[in-house]
């Protein structure tokens, strides 16, 4: 996946950032970190977004993602989950996809170390007692 610079996009209020409002688009989750977004006016279209050590990253199925200027620009898809994520966040709203679930980005760095526990433990791991 790709690094993404959604801050610049935002900055420059480009069509991407202002055309991504999440409370006018629907948004339906397929897998961990993964949903399909239409926008108004658009067709459906499938968007991965994580965050990995600590860098925002993804990729998006729509011509606007494999047309783009910059190696690093999201299209308004990507941004329109990257803004509903914020708002989770933030507090400042609760933007749920289509099962009325808040949207959240995976840490892929958490996602790795939960998914270690797990196999110690499932390993059956001998336990030390002090």
């Amino acid at each position: 996946m790709t690094p993404l610079d959604f801050q610049r996009v935002r900055d420059a209020e480009s069509d991407s950032w202002t055309r991504s409002h999440p409370d006018r688009a629907l948004i339906e989750p397929q897998a961990l970190g993964e949903w399909l977004v239409m926008l108004p006016g658009g067709e459906p279209h499938v968007v991965a977004l994580e965050r990995d050590h600590g860098a925002l990253v993804g990729e998006c199925d729509c011509k606007g993602f494999e047309y783009r200027d910059t190696a690093d620009t999201p299209c308004a898809h990507l941004c329109a989950i990257r803004r509903a994520a914020w708002d989770n966040e933030t507090g400042l709203s609760e933007t749920t996809d289509t099962y009325g679930e808040p949207i959240r980005l995976v840490d892929v760095e958490q996602e790795q170390a939960d998914h270690h526990v797990e196999r110690a433990m499932a390993d059956g791991g001998t336990e030390v007692r002090r």
